[in-house]
Formats: C-alpha cells, structure tokens, sequence
C-alpha cells in the first residue's frame, strides 16, 4: 500500500485533468485577467499553506503555455540558497533564450552583471578586508576614514547606477519585446512566503524596481498572512503595517477559493485504497461492520469541514489511518469516527492523547475536553432529519469508547425512574450540549458495540502491533 501522496501528475495536454478540486475553472479566471492586462503587472494569488496553491500555480502554468503563453516558473523557496535574488529571477528569464535574441539578451546580462556587482560590497566587508592585521588602535581611525571615503564614492557613482538601471530595465524591454507578440510573459513566483525574511523581501523590491516592465505579469503565488510575518521579521518590528507594505509591490489580488474538502476526503479514499478494507467481502456481510467504509468518508469531510483543516493535515491524518487498518484482522471492531478523531488528537495535542489513552481523565475533564475538538455546528441537529446528528453520534462513540476502556462498569449517567419515565443524571457538567439527543446516541453505542472497546485500535494507532497482510 502506499505511505507517502506522491505530486499529481500533471498532463502538458490537459493540464487539470488529474484536479481532485475542480479549480480548472479558477485558471480560466486568471487567465482572463492576464491577457487583458498586457501592459504589465503584479499579480497575487492568495492561500493558505497546505491548500494546494502550489499544484494549482503549476497546472495554471502548464495550461498557460497551452493557450500560447510564454511562462517562467520559480520556487523562490527552492532557490533561496542563492545569495541574490536578482541573479535568480534573471537566470530564470534566461530560459526564454532562443538564437534568434541570444544577442539582446547579452545586452541584459552585460548591464546586469554590473548592477550585481556594484549591489554586493558594504561597508563593513570593505573595512574589514582592509583593517585585517592592523593594531587595534589603528582600527578607529582607519573605520572613520573609510567610511568617509566610501560614502564619497557612493555619493558620487549615485548618477552611475540610476542610469545602470534605466540601461538594464530598457535592454530588458527590448529583450521582451523580442519575445511577445501579443501575449505577455508570465513569470509565476511560488513559495514566497516560505523563504528565509531577507531573501522574500529582496525579491518584492528586485521585481518592482528591476523587473516591472510592459510585457512581463509577475505572479506572486503566496499565503498573504505568513508573507506578512515574514516582511515584519525582516524589519525585525511587528508594529509594521506589512499588508501596506505588500500593497506597494501588487496591483491585483486575487483570493483561491478554499478547496472542497469532499472532493479531497474522496479522492484519498481511493487513492490510499481503503476500500480494500472497509469494503471488503467480509466486513460488508457483517451487521455491525457492513457500514464502517460509509462512516468514516461522511465523518472525514464533516470533520475537517467544520476544523478547517488544511489538505496537507487531512492528507496526515488518512495515511496514519490507513497504517492503522493494516495491523487489524477484517473481522476487528474498528469505531472510525473515535479512531479518526484520536489520531487528530495525537497529531495536535500529544499530551491530552496521552491522558485519554492511558485514562486519566474524568468525565468533566474529557467533556471539557472534548467540547474544544467537536464544534457545535456538528452537533446540531439538522431542521431536516430526525434524531441525533452525526456529529452527536461521533461524540457519543469516542465518549463511550473512553468509558469502556477505563472500566467495563463505569457509566458517564445515571438512570433513575420518575412517574414510570426513566431520566438521566449526568457525572459531567456541559451547557453546550443538548443532553437529550446525547443520550440517545450514547444508548445507540451501548445497543451496537456491547463488550466491544478500542483497546486494540488505539495500540495500533501507536504503531505497536505487526502488519497484516491483505
């Protein structure tokens, strides 16, 4: 079985044909913008880490060059080794060279290359290199000096690199012109917001003072929050208004819409096989057993829906799941809801995990507990069914799950009889719930699992027992 979701294959023909998201139509949007903006711009796409932004901007790429369009595509995070990032983006437009403008663009790196090299010394290297070795009461007097002479200098070769910059932004110019008849260039920058301060910074200010000419669409592929974190580290201040900052270097924005996490939960399904289990012969000819596969696809999208997760953390939380079914034999009890859901746990809160495994925790502490897991909106029941909602049902579950493993006698609530009706007391205190629709989804769990607890699963959840081959 597979451990790891290796990158989807993406298809130079048809470029959203493995999409699990249905974003094909987010493309063509963008795409739109793109060619009625030929002029040249800054283009963000805005989202969250862990939402498949990066997939996305690769797709669009492909099916950009598909309707014509010459496009670079750069992994900022990738290359942030580099010690220049304006070295980077001009190596990576180098990849538009054919013989035809293999002169013009001579022209760019000639300029370039003297930009460069004026851009790297400073100050403290150049006194540095020229003090070493000196006696340390010479060091003050030669820092002065030299600093007086270097600002001179920088005073006097201002006029010097101001027209290096015209030269090198009107080569550049002639070097797109070369390339674009009525399309732009789109040059994609992905991952911005994952490199080091410095060099996300570096690049903002290369693209909008070097690079922003007519013909070329600057991409900025970036979760707009940690890009904001990343320019106030660089300024070493969070009192910096980072989103005007970021207003100064991006003319349009745009938001991806949040992925349907339906789609996903279904796609890792089938991609991590879980049918093979939870749908096997023999689990489907079981009364208890038959609707486990059922279950846990409608209990995974409610799940994450309502936390919000990211695809990256439900992509986590199914291969861990699936590691689980391979140590259990077809005919084991599984809860899939509580399974589900400890893994959750495990991932984000090892200590409270530690406290439910090992049960020590009371029935106030785990509601407590809980009530900060299971949203409400998974409780409420819906206007158009009846009985307990599923999420009441998987609270339900994991609660008598836990009750079970501490004690095959101990009860969470009390029946006592009153006028032949008979009520419930509970060993908790909670608010938010609607204790009537509890009980009843609680009494439902006593009916199906009876002696059953997931004593077992929860070993192999911890990896502890051997896996069975299928």
């Amino acid at each position: 079985m597979k451990y790891k979701h290796n990158d989807i294959a993406i298809n130079p023909k048809h470029p959203f044909a493995n999409c699990q998201l249905d974003r094909e139509q987010y493309a063509n949007v963008l795409t739109q913008i793109v060619s009625h903006y030929a002029d040249g711009f800054v283009l963000s796409v805005n989202g969250q880490w862990g939402t498949g932004k990066s997939t996305f901007m690769k797709m669009w790429d492909a099916s950009l060059k598909l309707d014509g369009y010459q496009t670079v595509y750069f992994n900022a995070w990738e290359n942030d080794f580099t010690p220049d990032p304006f070295v980077a983006i001009l190596g990576e437009i180098q990849g538009l060279i054919s013989p035809e403008n293999a002169s013009t663009f001579d022209k760019v790196i000639e300029i370039g290359g003297r930009i460069a090299h004026n851009a790297i010394p400073t100050l403290m290297k150049v006194v540095t290199k020229k003090i070493l070795g000196e006696d340390i009461g010479e060091i003050t007097e030669a820092i002065t000096k030299e600093a007086g002479d270097i600002f001179k200098e920088n005073v006097l070769e201002y006029q010097n690199k101001k027209e290096q910059f015209q030269a090198f932004r009107k080569e550049l110019s002639n070097f797109i012109d070369a390339n674009i008849e009525k399309k732009p260039i789109v040059f994609i920058v992905d991952e911005l917001d994952r490199c080091r301060p410095d060099y996300a910074v570096e690049v903002l200010e290369n693209i909008k003072h070097l690079f922003s000419i007519e013909g070329i669409v600057f991409v900025l592929a970036i979760d707009k929050e940690q890009l904001c974190n990343a320019i106030r580290g660089h300024y070493g201040s969070d009192r910096i208004n980072a989103e005007e900052y970021l207003r100064r270097f991006i003319d349009v924005e745009y938001l991806l819409p949040e992925p349907q996490i339906n789609l996903y939960c279904n796609y890792l399904y089938r991609y991590f096989d879980f049918a093979s289990f939870l749908d096997s012969d023999h689990r489907s000819n079981h009364n208890q057993l038959c609707r486990d596969g059922e279950i846990f696809k409608e209990y995974t999208i409610e799940f994450a829906t309502a936390l919000r997760l990211t695809l990256r953390q439900i992509e986590k939380l199914f291969i861990h799941m699936r590691l689980v079914l391979r140590s259990l034999g077809p005919n084991r009890y599984l809860f899939p809801r509580s399974v589900f859901t400890l893994i959750y746990i495990r991932a984000n809160d090892s200590l409270l995990y530690r406290k439910i495994t090992q049960n020590k925790l009371s029935p106030q502490e785990l509601m407590d507990a809980l009530h900060q897991i299971f949203p409400e909106s998974m409780l409420q029941q819906s206007a158009y069914s009846f009985g307990p909602s599923k999420g009441m049902h998987a609270l339900a579950e994991f609660v008598y799950n836990y009750t079970k493993s501490v004690s095959p006698n101990i009860n969470i609530m009390e029946p006592t009889v009153v006028n032949n009706e008979t009520k419930y007391n509970f060993k908790f205190e909670a608010d938010w719930l609607d204790k009537n629709s509890f009980v009843e989804a609680y009494k439902r769990c006593q009916d199906i699992y009876k002696d059953a607890n997931w004593g077992f699963v929860v070993g192999s959840i911890d990896l502890l027992h051997n896996t069975i081959d299928s």
